[in-house]
């Protein structure tokens, strides 16, 4: 089942010596400021902490609107407090400027300098959805948003002509560079970014869940009395599935930790008491941030001047889509399970039509009985040589079986392997006695039911890893007949060499090209530079 933290205590600590607790800053580099819908966002984050103190392994990101509902929201996993993400802009969206924020389960809340959540305006627009204009005057933010510095290596005055490439000195090797074009409909007040200052103050008694080793499932059990004895599981499932279980406090509180667990398609809950009604209900792990009274949003003005400007960016996320190519990046096992005291592989074996049949003829440390017409399994004790009374723990891909009678009855043909632990089996608070594990060839449970007393969780995802083919975004470019339209010229998270080379398309406009890096004093250098395509 892989390495549970002591959560619950963890919690409890914090309490006490969060005064203590290193602060998070959070950074994000942003491709570009402007979109269509059903565009990809891509976004770099530096997370900036004391080298000594572990760095939370995951962050977090939402698209909020102008009522401060969150519209989009992706966990986004760190590597040592750095991630390439992105962020796919969903396509039902109105045509308007929204805010792009980010930050650690703990950054907005131990943080005394405000830079615990990054938050930046990017304008999305949708043909099929014009903004509401509320008022023809545009707003002045009353806050002063972080502009980025001079980029000192190239000068404003420079132009290129479409199709053609500039090389530009680079200052900082593993530097983040974009190039993109400038968003024409953000006031001048409101380009660069916020921190902390545009929002109200956290209670001070929100809960602090640092997660340093994996993320953390906040849950409630909502039964009106709570029994704290009570085990509940949390199974997630993906390309791999982990367990974990918890038993909640005074309060309903539960807290179930996925470890390394980075990829999921969804959860399942369920209660060792397995014949109880499940009164589960998965907490967001989203803070509740809300915006300060003051605090406004400009306008989205359109008018038919913008009617260019607007098809070119039509034709851009058109292309983007057919044409310019990423790739799904391969994630690296984790490991997860338990050290088994005997394995089989089924196919080593004649396939019987039931699981009944299979444990009777080849698994001897798994003696299945019938008692008051109920199935029942007993494992082998092997350090006493005597067979255990009480009931092991059954899983399927890392789900809890506990209808012993459907499992008899099931059809071992898509399981592959089968584990049984014959020993006592501690996992958190609880003691098992043995262990009984079957793994699917597809992990989708061997096509088991799901457990009619289980809950299935449509949980919050955990982007998965991907990357641009090109970091000039066109993988072809030059190639005859194959259309280059980039609104966004360049984007790579990791520049190398003394030098780039940034080659324009047949969009003509302003861009401008942000870089960024971590100093050697651990602060983050921000800056920008403009420059024109023409014909």
């Amino acid at each position: 089942m892989g390495k549970v933290l002591n959560t619950i205590f963890l919690l409890i600590s914090l309490t006490s010596f969060g005064q203590k607790m290193q602060e998070e800053n959070v950074f994000v580099h942003v491709s570009k400021n402007i979109t269509l819908v059903n565009e990809t966002v891509w976004f770099q984050i530096y997370l900036i902490q004391d080298e000594l103190v572990p760095l939370s392994k995951f962050a977090y990101c939402e698209l909020v609107d102008r009522n401060n509902q969150a519209v989009h929201q992706i966990i986004i996993p760190l590597q040592e407090g750095k991630a390439e993400g992105h962020m796919d802009i969903p396509n039902h969206l109105e045509s308007d400027h929204y805010i792009l924020r980010f930050y650690t389960r703990i950054s907005p809340l131990i943080n005394k300098n405000g830079q615990g959540v990054f938050s930046k305006f990017i304008t999305i627009i949708n043909p099929k959805k014009p903004p509401i204009q509320n008022s023809l005057t545009q707003k002045v933010s009353k806050y002063a948003f972080k502009k980025p510095g001079d980029y000192p290596m190239l000068s404003s005055e420079k132009g290129l002509t479409t199709n053609s490439e500039i090389e530009i000195p680079l200052i900082k090797e593993k530097a983040t560079v974009s190039v993109s074009i400038i968003n024409p409909f953000l006031p001048e007040s409101f380009y660069g970014f916020a921190g902390q200052e545009i929002y109200q103050k956290l209670s001070e008694n929100s809960l602090v869940i640092p997660e340093l080793y994996g993320h953390i499932v906040h849950a409630k059990n909502l039964n009106p009395e709570i029994d704290t004895t009570e085990t509940f599981f949390l199974s997630a499932h993906g390309k791999q599935s982990v367990l974990n279980s918890s038993k909640p406090n005074l309060q309903g509180d539960m807290y179930f930790e996925l470890g390394p667990l980075k990829e999921y398609k969804f959860l399942i809950a369920q209660s060792l008491e397995s014949e109880k009604q499940l009164n589960f209900s998965p907490q967001s792990p989203f803070l509740p941030l809300e915006f300060k009274e003051d605090f406004v949003f400009p306008e989205l003005i359109l008018n038919e001047n913008d009617r260019e400007f607007i098809e070119d960016l039509i034709i851009s996320a058109q292309v983007n889509t057919y044409f310019y190519g990423q790739e799904d990046l391969v994630s690296i096992p984790i490991i997860t399970g338990f050290v088994a005291d005997r394995t089989y592989l089924l196919d080593d074996y004649t396939r019987f039509e039931d699981m009944e049949t299979t444990l009777r003829e080849y698994v001897p440390e798994v003696m299945v009985r019938k008692q008051s017409k109920k199935t029942l399994y007993k494992v082998l004790n092997s350090p006493l040589n005597a067979i255990f009374q009480e009931n092991p723990l059954i899983l399927i891909d890392a789900m809890p079986v506990f209808d012993t009678d459907a499992l008899a009855r099931f059809d071992p043909k898509g399981i592959m392997k089968l584990e049984v632990l014959t020993r006592e089996f501690s996992f958190n608070q609880d003691k098992f006695a043995g262990v009984i594990s079957f793994t699917s060839f597809e992990n989708d449970f061997g096509k088991f039911e799901l457990p009619t007393n289980a809950l299935y969780l449509d949980y919050w995802t955990i982007i998965s890893p991907k990357k641009l083919i090109s970091a000039n975004i066109n993988p072809n470019i030059g190639k005859t007949n194959y259309p280059d339209f980039r609104t966004n010229l360049f984007w790579d998270t990791s520049v190398t060499g003394d030098k780039m080379k940034i080659i324009s398309s047949e969009i003509k406009g302003k861009y401008e090209l942000l870089i960024s890096y971590t100093t050697e004093g651990g602060e983050t250098s921000f800056n920008r530079a403009v420059f024109k395509v023409e014909n």
